[in-house]
This record gives C-alpha cells, sequence and structure tokens, in this order.
C-alpha cells in the first residue's frame, strides 16, 4: 500500500490529537513554553509550503513513487535534500509537543522514522538511479536533513 507523505502527515497528526484526547490531565504532561511549541509547528508547515512550491513553480513531479524528474539544488534544496520532509517531521514534533504527552512524542518519532526509512529511502534510491554523479555531488554537498556539508565535495 502506497501512502503519500501528506497523507501520512494527517493519520500522524489525527492519532497526536486523538492521543491528547485520550490521556487525561492526570497524567504526565511535558513542559514547554507555547511559543516554542506552536513555532516549530508553523515552521515545519511553512517550510514544507515553500519546498512544495519551489517545485510547483518548475513544473517538477513531487509524487514520491513516481519517476523524478528534476534535481532541485536551489533555494531551500541547497540546505536540505529533504525540506518536504524535514518541514512535515518539525511540523509533527510540534503537535507532539503541543499535545505535551509522552505518547504523542513517540507518535510524532514514529512518524519521523517512516519518513526517514521508508519515504526517503525510496526516493534517495531513486534518485540515484535517475541522476547517478549529478546527486552523488549533491548528497556530499548538502545533508539529507539539514546543512551544508563543509569541505566536502
Amino acid at each position: 500500500m502506497r501512502i503519500n507523505p501528506p497523507k501520512l502527515f494527517l493519520i500522524a497528526i489525527a492519532a497526536i490529537m486523538a492521543v491528547d484526547v485520550i490521556v487525561t490531565p492526570g497524567h504526565v504532561r511535558l513542559a514547554l513554553a507555547p511559543l516554542v511549541r506552536v513555532t516549530l509547528a508553523v515552521a515545519g508547515v511553512g517550510i514544507s509550503v515553500t519546498a512544495k512550491r519551489q517545485f510547483q513553480r518548475i513544473g517538477a513531479n513531487i509524487d514520491t513513487f513516481e519517476e523524478p524528474d528534476e534535481l532541485m539544488t536551489e533555494g531551500l534544496f541547497s540546505i536540505s535534500r529533504n525540506p518536504m520532509y524535514l518541514g512535515l517531521v518539525l511540523a509533527a514534533f510540534g503537535a507532539a509537543l503541543l499535545s505535551a504527552t509522552p505518547p504523542a512524542l513517540v507518535l510524532s518519532a514514529v512518524f519521523a522514522l517512516i519518513v526517514r526509512y521508508w519515504y526517503i529511502a525510496f526516493e534517495e534510491n531513486a534518485m540515484q538511479w535517475r541522476f547517478g554523479e549529478p546527486y552523488q555531488s549533491c548528497c556530499r554537498k548538502v545533508d539529507r536533513w539539514f546543512g551544508r556539508r563543509r569541505g566536502k565535495v
């Protein structure tokens, strides 16, 4: 079964919200400033939307399970090979922190692991097959999640 990443994100958010409803106030809740929680969630959504718009501006294929047709290396893609996934994971952690329950954090961590080991792994294989050395060069310069690799070319 192929569930696209935004649908899985919505499923994860629904599960996090359900945990928040199920866990009563008497249970352990994590302390963290509300502004940090909201900022993380909003920033995550913003990063994903911005990266998606980059794809749309040039008419690139955005479907995880279709053959890639563009090697994105500019804008957000110059500091993250996976800014859409980075944004979704940050938003999921932000939602979990809004819930402030340990089970919600576990759910967001599970979402992050699925993103890394299912979606990103699938896409990395497809990108390697489709673009070869130019993709390898990109991998040497830009981290999977965030940051430029210094001194590696």
